[in-house]
């Protein structure tokens, strides 16, 4: 028993031949499960009443309203959940929270530019593509695109529509390039200002490392979001509801990732 044990702490047992024959078994059921709960569903919406990309949704219809002049009420919850029932041809869809800072109507406006599925698809593999292009300049290897595609979050962030694929990129391609680029490296992880919860632990790895040119671009690139999205703050945004207010939303949202652009200098 304990000479398995250390065979398997010992990682000699996982052969290139046999991540690779793990790998395609790992994305054969992905595709099947994928391809089956696509098959199953009534349209966009899946068999549990969900639509297809679940997370997506709020991204769509804060899209969607955007394109109508509306952005304001994607911070509204009613508002935001009776934008995503439109999408869905008016049908009752569990709510989806839109929870991000405004210079993400970006992304928002593109993929709802065009129908719900093509948005999603175009989304997943833009996201996933940029996901693999960082992992293989990470580890430059012949089966590192197999493995990463492979991974099971990979699945589960296909299954709901989520930005982790953005977010690995945007984190790996960082971390990357901290040390050859750390300007690049800096505003990569400004980028991530739309996950202000990384605006805890990384700056605090930055500043222990010396990393003060990557400090300096990050905090420039959270600076010029809060002020392109200041800039294209309309005068109705700026009378939002008082829930948006309250949240932070309208014009007065753009100045919400500033308070995590402070942690950077």
């Amino acid at each position: 028993m304990t000479h398995i044990w250390q065979g398997l702490r010992s990682g000699r047992w996982l052969t290139p031949a046999r991540a690779r024959a793990y790998s395609l078994i790992l994305l054969g059921f992905t595709a099947i499960a994928v391809i089956g709960w696509v098959a199953l569903s009534d349209g966009l919406i899946d068999r549990n009443g969900k639509p297809l990309g679940t997370d997506f949704s709020n991204v769509y219809a804060a899209g969607s309203l955007t394109w109508q002049g509306r952005p304001a009420e994607a911070y509204e919850p009613a508002l935001q959940h009776a934008a995503e029932n439109v999408v869905f041809g008016g049908r009752e869809m569990p709510f989806y929270g839109w929870h991000y800072p405004p210079f993400f109507f970006a992304v928002a406006v593109l993929v709802a530019a065009v129908p719900y599925a093509w948005g999603l698809a175009i989304w997943l593999a833009a996201s996933l593509a940029a996901y693999l292009a960082v992992i293989r300049a990470i580890l430059p290897r012949p089966e590192t695109l197999l493995t990463a595609a492979a991974f099971p979050a990979v699945f589960v962030n296909i299954g709901h529509g989520q930005n982790g694929f953005l977010t690995a990129a945007l984190l790996g391609g960082a971390l990357h390039l901290l040390d050859r680029r750390p300007w690049l490296s800096g505003v990569l992880i400004g980028c991530l200002a739309y996950k202000p919860q990384f605006g805890v632990l990384i700056p605090v790895a930055l500043v222990a490392g010396g990393y003060w040119r990557s400090i300096g671009a990050a905090a420039a690139t959270v600076a010029m979001l809060v002020a392109w999205c200041s800039s294209r703050a309309t005068p109705a945004g700026r009378k939002s509801s008082r829930y948006s207010q309250r949240r932070g939303c309208g014009a007065q949202a753009c100045l919400w990732p500033m308070s995590y652009s402070s942690r950077w200098r």
